[in-house]
């Protein structure tokens, strides 16, 4: 059985969003308590590519799509990210760390994503330099820590 545990941070961020947008907020906390009690969607948030494009999804009854952050991973964490169909969603990422010892994944943030390739978009755009992935790395690392 998967656990998906909701960091501190990530609370945070849903609190955040909720009172800047509420509709959206409502439709994440939503979103995310679907997710965590479905043990077949959780087993899905380490398939690199899950669920395809919202224009295609694969399988057609998907919702989401999955895919490893790939700046983290090649520094060796653990860490992904998924993408949901709904379009009041789409411009929103949950991150989170996966342990496989423990059967456990720990969402660390819940982010808005920056436009692709875009000049002064202040929102989370992948890159470790960038002021929401150092929060994200360093919660990451106190629960690798954690866990030695």
């Amino acid at each position: 059985m998967y656990e998906f545990i909701i960091h501190d941070d990530a609370s945070a961020d849903l609190r955040a969003i909720i009172a800047a947008n509420r509709p959206v907020g409502l439709k994440l906390y939503q979103a995310i308590g679907q997710l965590r009690a479905d043990q077949d969607m959780l087993d899905r948030l380490t398939s690199s590519d899950f669920g395809g494009s919202p224009a295609w999804p694969r399988p057609k009854t998907a919702k989401f799509n999955t895919g490893p952050w790939g700046a983290a991973q090649v520094v060796r964490m653990n860490l992904w990210r998924v993408r949901f169909f709904d379009e009041d969603l789409l411009g929103y990422r949950l991150i989170y760390a996966f342990f496989p010892k423990e059967n456990q994944y720990q969402l660390l943030a819940i982010v808005e994503k920056a436009e692709f390739n875009a000049i002064n978009d202040d929102r989370f755009n992948y890159e470790l330099s960038h002021p929401i992935a150092i929060r994200i790395v360093k919660s990451y690392r106190d629960l690798v820590d954690q866990s030695w």
